[in-house]
């Protein structure tokens, strides 16, 4: 039912010529809307930061380049960094990462205010972390897809390269993505799934024909009448592939991952299938047609940034602050560290901190 609602809204909202937005692109339009349409705050498109204006150790301006000419612009109470991360800047993902990354955020993250701020001598951390997870690969000319319920729902698994299982597929996605680049960075993993898995669920990487077909051009798409074959055409030893089956099928029947608890807890079961018994996020993969999907190590972005302190004032490394300068969202370091507490742990603070950062800013003198 929620899956036909969502294509019914965006059919209909593709017939009256609208866009829509979710989640926490809802959000942030809602922020948009308040601040430029309604409170008609001039918003500069292409107008890069080139760097920032001290005088004795405070910011108080930035220079930038708009239509082909530099600006310099006054900041009278604190300039606010809100770039986002790195997660495009390749260079910076294998220096930090040790991978080029398969990133799912904004092209333009590629951490130029992050370096910029450094130059002021701003601290960072957490350079060497990101919002890790599991991706679909990218299909000819397009980019990964993201997975965040699909792999938590039953008659699936991953498999990596040997064709076993390696952690809880219903964890959060930052967790599975540290246990991926632990176990195998290079991969590749496998999404396995039997055709229960494929007519009941709306699977976003499954979306458009167009794709899937260039993915199984491209050998990252598999589908096959047998799991036999299935792990032939995807490269995995056969005997030990059909062992790692025939063991995750025994533990749905029971309804107890034995091997990684897959189920056991209440954020592993918000996406299951509550209609699938005795566990909603196992369910045996016996039925063919199978597919498989790869899948690589992606990220919703980074997580290394400048230092801030509670008012989203930017830091040096020794804990003074850098008066007029401050930092948000995915600029600054995650105030999360390296734990995913849950849904929002980018958009929450990078509304809080920058809240809390304006109001800091509205009292200065």
């Amino acid at each position: 039912m929620r899956g036909a609602r969502f294509v019914f809204r965006a059919l209909g909202s593709a017939v009256r010529g609208q866009r829509l937005a979710g989640i926490g692109a809802a959000l942030a339009t809602q922020f948009l809307d308040a601040v430029v349409q309604q409170a008609g705050v001039p918003l500069w498109l292409d107008s890069p930061l080139e760097s920032l204006v001290l005088e004795e150790d405070r910011v108080v301006g930035v220079r930038i380049t708009r239509d082909g000419t530099p600006l310099t612009i006054r900041a009278h109470r604190g300039v606010m960094l809100a770039g986002g991360g790195f997660d495009h800047n390749q260079q910076w993902r294998q220096k930090f990462h040790g991978i080029d990354g398969d990133p799912s955020g904004n092209p333009g993250n590629l951490g130029r205010p992050i370096e910029i701020a450094q130059a002021a001598g701003a601290a960072v951390e957490l350079m060497d972390d990101a919002w890790w997870g599991a991706s679909i690969a990218a299909a000819p000319g397009g980019d990964p897809l993201f997975l965040v319920g699909e792999r938590s729902l039953p008659y699936s698994i991953l498999v990596d390269a040997r064709g076993e299982r390696f952690a809880n597929e219903s964890e959060s996605y930052v967790d599975l993505g540290h246990h991926m680049l632990e176990h195998d960075p290079d991969g590749p993993y496998w999404l396995v799934a039997d055709a229960r898995h494929a007519r009941r669920y709306l699977r976003n990487y499954a979306l458009d024909p167009r794709a899937t077909r260039a993915m199984a051009e491209a050998g990252t798409y598999v589908k096959a009448p047998t799991l036999a074959e299935l792990g032939r055409q995807i490269g995995v030893d056969p005997a030990r592939f059909r062992a790692t089956v025939q063991r995750f099928n025994g533990f749905a029947r029971s309804g107890v991952d034995g091997d990684f608890g897959r189920g056991n807890s209440a954020y592993d079961r918000y996406y299951g299938d509550p209609l699938v018994h005795p566990n909603p996020n196992l369910g045996p993969i016996e039925r063919g047609p199978f597919t498989a999907f790869q899948v690589v190590i992606g990220d919703l972005g980074t997580k290394g940034g400048v230092l801030t302190d509670v008012d989203g004032r930017a830091l040096r490394e020794d804990g003074t602050v850098i008066g007029g300068l401050y930092s948000a969202g995915n600029n600054s370091a995650s105030v999360m560290g390296r734990t995913y507490p849950g849904p929002g742990s980018t958009i929450g603070p990078a509304a809080v901190f920058g809240m809390r950062a304006a109001r800091h800013m509205a009292r200065a003198r």
